[in-house]
């Protein structure tokens, strides 16, 4: 197994080099706004325009600025972004200070989307399972369905609207309180939006859970651990939900990186100071070093994920072995 994460470990900078490079060529290749006139604003003049592209580099060959870029990447030096420093590169707020900030907000309302998507995606699909063709399995079949339909941004833009209406109730949008300084105002602003985006990210794995658990329900084994007169309970959770588990783990693999962009939605409409509602302002603005970072982080999260997901099936499946 080791020797199996090293090799996998080994393409992950070939994979980070390849995303950089198109991140990189694709966003000075867009059409739109030119990065300097987005810094200097309306009524910029040319030679205002000039010395920003010039503080930032921009002036040069596109392949210059990719090899330093990069160089300073392998270095740990992320750069600094555009908007902070007002167009002068030596100004702006290193990207290193920014995301220390916001990851806190961003690892929490993905950490707990994750563990909602879980519960009540395995939960409700061996449920579903267990009273097959039943009121509880037909309603968890169309709630999974409805979940899967309806848009996140609609449910979130709705959590704002409907509180306010009914029952004069705000829900808190802008901001970030740590949880270890106020818990309910921490709760109130990241758990409605960690249910939503979890209940949706839960809507395949109900379904995946539910098909896999009927299959092995009518196994062999199953029928002969009923047969010693283990309990219910027993052989649901230590025999036929152990055996399910290699294709469920892969689907909440899946689940995460669809959880990962319902957070950007999540933090834009809320305005949580994020790392989501972070890219989302530097695309718009055209911060490219912002852009450009985060991007390659997003790829080596969705990689690494991959990888534990790939190794956990040796400690799940005591049948699959590594070469």
């Amino acid at each position: 197994m080791i020797r199996y994460a090293l090799r996998r470990l080994l393409w992950l900078p070939i994979i980070l080099f390849g995303v950089s490079a198109i991140a990189f060529f694709v966003l000075r290749g867009l059409p739109g706004q030119d990065p300097a006139a987005a810094i200097a604003g309306q009524g910029a003049t040319e030679p205002q325009l000039e010395r920003i592209r010039s503080d930032l580099g921009l002036e040069r060959p596109v392949f210059v600025q990719y090899g330093e870029w990069l160089g300073k990447l392998v270095r740990g030096d992320f750069g600094r972004e555009y908007r902070s420093g007002g167009g002068d590169a030596s100004s702006g707020e290193p990207i290193k200070d920014g995301f220390s900030r916001r990851f806190t907000p961003t690892f929490q309302l993905l950490f707990m989307s994750l563990i909602i998507s879980g519960a009540v995606g395995v939960g409700f699909g061996i449920i579903s399972a267990l009273w097959r063709n039943s009121p509880v399995d037909y309603f968890v079949r169309v709630f999974a369905v409805l979940a899967a339909s309806i848009p996140e941004f609609f449910l979130l833009t709705l959590l704002i609207i409907i509180p306010s209406y009914l029952w004069a109730y705000s829900q808190p949008v802008g901001g970030y309180v740590s949880i270890w300084e106020d818990p309910w105002s921490n709760l109130r602003l990241m758990g409605p939006a960690a249910v939503i985006i979890g209940v949706g990210g839960a809507a395949g794995l109900m379904r995946l859970t539910r098909t896999t658990m009927l299959e092995v329900l009518r196994s062999d084994y199953v029928r002969t651990a009923h047969a010693k007169g283990l309990r219910g309970a027993t052989v649901v959770l230590t025999h036929a939900l152990r055996n399910s588990m290699t294709p469920i783990v892969t689907a909440l693999g899946t689940a995460f990186v669809a959880i990962l962009g319902g957070s950007i939605i999540a933090e834009q409409i809320l305005s949580i100071r994020g790392l989501g509602e972070w890219f989302f302002t530097a695309a718009f603005t055209r911060d490219l070093p912002v852009v450009q970072f985060l991007t390659v982080y997003t790829a080596a999260v969705v990689v690494l994920v991959n990888l534990i997901v790939d190794l956990s099936y040796g400690f799940i499946d005591p049948r699959v072995r590594y070469s």
